[in-house]
């Protein structure tokens, strides 16, 4: 009995290590899942047409060939289709972050404004939408102010979107202090300083993740993009690489190679702002 009690925690620690030995390769395994069709995008982009297609697959290209980076650099309008892919994501990131700040501190903060709680659940609401419902809509509107291929058609629809004024106001509900934002007001401040010098520095982690999500929605927009540019020149990087698929031949390398270099600039900035990224989505479960 004493040696059956001095063996048990003995018993219990091997049965933790294996149930945690058990969780770690089934994330693995589910990871592995996922990241399957980024490493085969990437060594789809160094093969030759016949390779993509052998039987067995080469999950390692030999040789490796670097003509497909080469002919859709020479052979497209790549470059200025990344150029047009910064310019739209920048302006889109941008404006929706300061939108979408702007209206989450008045939604968190102002609570004796008349019709707040009314107006937010207006807001909450237009969240179930679809997209495809309100397009026509909006391209009509960009049309009559002849915004249809220019930057701007693609950067201003939904920069106050419904989720990002949800995200800050209740990041800034959470962990912007009444007593900070009233300090400042006794100090002078304007609703706008106390916006720009008290909230935003607070709210940076929430920015930082909200900048992520626009950037990946905003940067892999080719619905959007298919409607409204309609220039070659106003190409975006998706929409170029999209247009690329034949109805006879699809060259399908470069297909391979433009969707790496489409890629890699998201990869770059989430791997900067990764900490940034996790502090806010973790940040806003906490109540202050």
């Amino acid at each position: 009995m004493a040696e059956s009690a001095l063996y048990r925690p003995a018993r219990r620690a091997t049965a933790a290590r294996f149930k945690r030995l058990a969780w770690i390769t089934v994330l693995l395994a589910v990871s592995a899942l996922f990241i399957f069709p980024f490493y085969w995008l990437l060594i789809s982009a160094f093969k030759t047409r016949a390779q993509i297609f052998t039987m067995p697959p080469q999950f390692i290209p030999m040789p490796v060939v670097l003509e497909n980076f080469a002919n859709v650099l020479a052979q497209t309008g790549l470059a200025r289709a990344f150029l047009n892919s910064c310019i739209i994501a920048a302006g889109h990131v941008t404006l929706a972050l300061f939108l979408c700040s702007l209206g989450g501190y008045a939604f968190a903060k102002f609570r004796e404004a008349p019709g707040r709680d009314g107006l937010f659940a207006f807001v909450l609401g237009t969240m179930m939408i679809p997209g495809a419902v309100t397009m026509i809509p909006v391209f009509m509107v960009l049309v009559h102010l002849h915004l249809v291929n220019t930057y701007w058609a693609m950067i201003i629809p939904g920069a106050a979107n419904a989720f990002g004024i949800f995200w800050m106001r209740q990041y800034i509900d959470a962990n912007v202090p009444d007593d900070l934002i009233a300090a400042a007001r006794i100090d002078g401040c304007g609703e706008f300083g106390i916006y720009r010098h008290v909230v935003v520095p607070i709210a940076r982690p929430a920015l930082a993740a909200l900048g992520i999500l626009v950037l990946i929605s905003t940067w892999n927009n080719l619905m959007w993009a298919f409607v409204v540019m309609r220039k070659e020149e106003m190409y975006t990087m998706p929409l170029l690489i999209y247009l690329l698929q034949g109805e006879m031949r699809t060259p399908y390398g470069m297909v391979m190679a433009g969707g790496v270099l489409a890629t890699l600039p998201l990869v770059v900035a989430f791997l900067c702002f990764q900490r940034s990224f996790i502090q806010g989505i973790t940040a806003g479960a906490l109540k202050a």
